[in-house]
């Protein structure tokens, strides 16, 4: 059997494995491990890539635990490891956990009562136990960040941080643009926010957020030609982006 042959086989079966799980037949593996796992396989970063998620209140009429929670589900995927190890459009958990934020009642209050439309969150799902009803997942929240402005987000989430490359020309390749919950990144030299509809001073804010902790966007990267091939811009156009929630 020649080396092609092994390689096409070995790609059948982790595609088969992949199957088998997300309908539950092989055995449950819980979302915090299996985000964990893939963490590891890239290479330490400044900003942390994994476990952002969007969620909304679950309002259907029924008895607690069961309903009346909150549906989240991770940004850039199709399908979100729950709890129990299968992969879902979305994960029910029961409640969500926003301690590490370390905010003031009033802070916080602000936060919970924010549209989950415009909220996203990085943290971890983690089993909590029911007597009488089982198991469930409860997010615990590690940061939180709210959208700028109402303009529904369209386009691919990233985190843009400075990288601290200076130049003395441009383009300038100076901000490290990460797909979140994949392990794809890249460089831009050039990043548009004024998409989002958003004021000067989120703007200024977002600006600053770049060269500290990092942002959060979504939109596209646009290619920017120019006649000399050296000054090719690779710009992140910006539809929507999220501040990130601090103690005041």
């Amino acid at each position: 059997m020649n080396k092609k042959s092994i390689y096409y086989k070995f790609r059948l079966i982790l595609l088969l494995g992949v199957f088998l799980s997300s309908f539950g037949f092989l055995p449950k593996i819980h979302a915090q491990d299996i985000v964990e796992s893939e963490a590891v396989t890239v290479k330490n970063q400044d900003f942390p890539q994994w476990g952002y998620y969007t969620v909304r209140r679950d309002f259907r009429k029924c008895v607690f635990p069961i309903c009346g929670g909150f549906f989240i589900k991770q940004n850039n995927l199709r399908a979100t490891p729950c709890v129990d190890g299968v992969f879902r459009n979305e994960c029910y958990v029961t409640s969500i956990d926003w301690s590490s934020l370390k905010l003031a009642p009033d802070e916080l209050a602000k936060v919970e009562n924010e549209d989950g439309k415009l909220l996203i969150l990085r943290g971890n799902i983690v089993p909590v136990e029911f007597p009488g009803f089982g198991e469930f997942g409860e997010l615990r929240v590690k940061e939180a960040f709210i959208a700028a402005t109402d303009a529904p987000p369209k386009g691919t989430f990233v985190g843009l941080k400075d990288n601290g490359i200076v130049c003395i020309t441009t383009p300038c390749f100076s901000t490290d643009k990460f797909v979140l919950n994949k392990p794809k990144s890249s460089q831009v030299s050039s990043i548009d926010l004024s998409q989002s509809g958003a004021t000067s001073k989120q703007i200024e804010l977002a600006r600053k957020q770049i060269f500290g902790k990092g942002l959060i966007a979504v939109g596209k990267t646009k290619v920017v030609e120019d006649l000399d091939p050296t000054k090719r811009d690779i710009k992140f156009v910006a539809r929507q982006f999220y501040l990130r929630v601090e103690p005041n």
